[in-house]
């Protein structure tokens, strides 16, 4: 029985991996139900026992296999910055480890890519839209509570009288293109060894730092 459910775990795996990348390369609605066996190397009965609701299912478990990345940020900043005596050099460096840990995770690489698709993102699979909105709200909501706590800080002060609303909006827009970028180009910046440079490329053009801009975060 224990080997009967280990290899049935791995055809799952299998069809769960050989989607990831048929999305990416076909597209989620030109990807068929015989692409995603196919590449797996299982029957097309297997993939219907595994997954009932077909490319439905198989998606929605992909999607929680990694948390948006502007989900992900805010969650971070929300465990991290709201004790620190310094948010926004804390926000900073959430940022740049961020960026960091996506240039080693090929998977959420992918899962990123997937969801840059926002045409897909239609009919039975319209749910998807609304989750990757709800999370950059959240997440610009995070951003902007932590700009008011540096302001009243003393810790920054925001450039061309922006407002924090649009000093938050702009760094997400910048990161985000900044990411999308990278994701279709790798070459285009160096994540791994520039992610400090490109983080404060993109603070710098929303604010000032009125004071020390290091920190080291606390082990998770």
């Amino acid at each position: 029985m224990r080997k009967t459910k280990e290899e049935a775990e791995r055809t799952r795996q299998a069809l769960l991996n050989a989607a990831e990348h048929l999305f990416i390369e076909k597209g989620l609605t030109r990807t068929t139900h015989n692409d995603i066996a196919q590449r797996a190397g299982v029957t097309r009965g297997a993939l219907n026992w595994h997954f009932a609701e077909g490319k439905l299912e198989i998606f929605s478990e992909l999607f929680e296999r990694k948390r948006q990345m502007p989900e992900r940020l805010a969650e971070h900043m929300a465990r991290c910055e709201r004790s620190a005596a310094r948010p926004a050099a804390t926000m900073r460096r959430i940022l740049i480890n961020d960026l960091q840990e996506l240039h080693h995770d090929a998977q959420l690489q992918r899962i990123l890519l997937i969801c840059a698709q926002h045409c897909e993102f239609a009919g039975e699979f319209a749910w998807v839209r609304a989750q990757l909105d709800a999370s950059v709200d959240r997440f610009l909501e995070i951003v902007c509570d932590t700009l008011n706590r540096a302001l009243q800080h003393d810790e920054i002060r925001l450039a061309d009288s922006l407002t924090t609303t649009q000093a938050a909006r702009l760094i997400y827009i910048y990161l985000k293109g900044m990411i999308e970028a990278w994701l279709h180009r790798h070459e285009m910046f160096d994540l791994e060894h520039n992610a400090e440079l490109l983080v404060d490329s993109v603070l710098r053009s929303v604010m000032i730092w009125q004071q020390p801009r290091d920190i080291c975060l606390p082990s998770q």
